[in-house]
């Protein structure tokens, strides 16, 4: 099993024996998985999106607005 830590970028086949990084002692070791396991991200969906332009147009709006009145 891999393991690489984010604090020092340690890459090794090991951790310590209390879990740690044998580098630098930190426990902030990611066991990397492979190309084939990891779960894709899906868009967001479309809704949303509608969502999203449609507050910013209100916003847009009311700054607008009050900038005018």
């Amino acid at each position: 099993m891999d393991y690489f830590c984010k604090a020092c970028s340690y890459h090794g086949k090991a951790s310590a024996a209390g879990g740690e990084c044998p580098a630098c002692g930190s426990f902030d070791l990611v066991v990397p998985r492979p190309a084939g396991e990891q779960a894709e991200e899906s868009a967001p969906a479309r809704w949303r999106m509608v969502v999203l332009v449609g507050l910013w147009g209100y916003f847009l709006l009311l700054i607008l607005w009050k900038l005018l009145s």
